[in-house]
């Protein structure tokens, strides 16, 4: 082998030494960090909500919420119709954007009608609820930005309750 080809294999062998050394550094910086970095800055996560609440009344929270859903699915199935229309209008040849405007302005008022039934029936249930419940629901249900996918989806078992996860329903 020759001098120039060893000098050239000896620096490529430096460079990646150094690469690998920095990405090494960055992850160890990343993972540092990353407990500093605020979980839900609008209030607290569904999860930590379900912590606090007995298994009864994490159970009725979700037939609530269920109900309330289901109740709604016409004004969440029409929100979709109309998305699916915008969205075939986007790629139409003649781009209208006004009428994909509005038709996604219609299709969100839809979905905002549906999350405002949920939560009206969430707050008139919650009457029902024990009073040292019925804090923590409250302000998960009242905060902003509040949030129904993680109720509609089935429970995860606490090491408290000794509840089996209930597998997802087949669409």
């Amino acid at each position: 082998m020759s001098a120039g080809m060893k000098w050239v294999l000896g620096l490529s062998l430096m460079v990646n030494v150094f690469l690998v050394a920095g990405g090494i550094a960055a992850l160890a910086a990343v993972q540092h960090h990353i407990p500093d970095i605020p979980k839900s800055p609008t209030g607290p996560a569904w999860e930590d909500v379900e912590k606090q609440l007995s298994p009864t009344t994490r159970t009725h929270i979700r037939e609530i919420v269920k109900a309330a859903a289901l109740d709604t699915e016409s004004d969440m199935t029409k929100a979709h119709e109309l998305r699916a229309q915008a969205e075939q209008l986007a790629q139409a040849p003649h781009y209208d954007a006004a009428r994909i405007v509005d038709l996604a302005e219609q299709a969100r008022s839809y979905e905002n009608m549906s999350r405002a039934k949920i939560e009206t029936a969430m707050i008139q249930d919650m009457a029902s609820l024990p009073v040292n419940d019925r804090g923590p629901v409250a302000v998960f249900v009242l905060r902003p930005g509040f949030h129904l996918r993680k109720l509609l989806t089935p429970s995860q078992s606490s090491p408290t309750d000794g509840a089996q996860p209930q597998p997802a329903a087949a669409k």
